[in-house]
């Protein structure tokens, strides 16, 4: 990998890495306003994250075609990151909307610090976990291209 390459890398990994990072801390400050009662109006907001969540399966889908794994493989990956992508634009969407009418609720005692400090652990726990799922499956990387 030239310098160049090596630049692009490092600066889609940090895009990547501050995304998920961001969603993780307001997923976190979702779940805090899960706890507080705060979801009254989610039914409002269900069919847009319906169609956030079928970008998601789309995507995996064809991310996961492109990469040459079998079916069985694709569908049961794309229904694991389907369900969990839709409970993070859930609990992300809600917990901006939590810390934007409640924050004083959020950024009381640095809580939004400790928020964020869990989305960055979250962010390094599923870099690694995609990186080395085979290793738990007994799947080696020579069987599957993913």
């Amino acid at each position: 990998m030239n310098a160049d390459e090596r630049t692009r890398y490092f600066a889609r990994t940090a895009a990547l890495a501050a995304a998920s990072t961001i969603v993780i801390t307001a997923s976190f400050i979702g779940v805090l306003a899960l706890l507080e009662g705060e979801f009254s109006t989610l039914d409002s907001r269900i069919p847009w994250y319906l169609v956030a969540t079928s970008l998601i399966f789309l995507s995996t889908i064809f991310l996961l075609e492109e990469h040459g794994a079998d079916g069985i493989e694709i569908i049961a990956i794309t229904g694991v990151v389907t369900v969990l992508g839709f409970i993070m634009i859930v609990l992300a969407v809600e917990g901006v909307n939590y810390a934007r009418t409640h924050p004083e609720d959020v950024f009381v005692d640095r809580l939004v610090l400790y928020f964020l400090a869990a989305g960055m652990f979250g962010t390094g726990i599923g870099y690694w976990g995609i990186k080395h799922w085979r290793e738990f499956t007994g799947q080696s990387e020579q069987t599957s291209s993913l």
